[in-house]
């Protein structure tokens, strides 16, 4: 028997974000990277959140929920953000964005339409600890670790 107590699910507001990406063509992705330097021997970048950037100009932003728990279909403001931590922590965390259309795991979907984000469903919830976008021949997986932030990593299916 599950044990929904505990699990985290995608609100209505995220599940609605997911629906209307779907059928869109993706023109660039972002990757937002924490920098942390507190420890000067031991450096830590996390990916906090992933920018599908679509050709109509919509986007599609995962990134992890408010409670820190799980993941989210999120706004996220760069700049504001970027503002923010950098005040917030004196500079020791910095927050940069990379343009990943080009890396290995995201050129082979540029230009491919985003067919459907695919999620867990235990009754009728949608668990919030992974989804697989589905690009057709091409799927990427997107995992939430409390320590690591985003996973991405290729999907296969079975």
């Amino acid at each position: 028997m599950e044990d929904t107590e505990s699990d985290v699910y995608f609100s209505n507001e995220a599940l609605t974000k997911f629906l209307n990406a779907q059928g869109r063509t993706i023109e660039k992705v972002i990757c937002h990277l924490w920098h942390n330097t507190f420890d000067k021997n031991s450096t830590i970048e996390i990916i906090d959140n992933v920018e599908l950037l679509f050709l109509d100009g919509k986007k599609l932003t995962i990134g992890c929920n408010a409670m820190g728990n799980g993941m989210d279909a999120i706004d996220f403001d760069y700049h504001q953000t970027k503002i923010e931590i950098e005040k917030e922590y004196g500079g020791k965390i910095k927050i940069f964005a990379v343009d990943a259309s080009k890396t290995k795991m995201w050129e082979d979907v540029i230009g491919k339409q985003l067919k459907i984000v695919k999620l867990t469903k235990i009754n009728n919830l949608y668990k919030a600890d992974s989804l697989v976008i589905d690009f057709g021949e091409e799927k990427r997986e997107i995992q939430i670790s409390p320590l690591d932030g985003l996973i991405i990593d290729y999907f296969e299916e079975d």
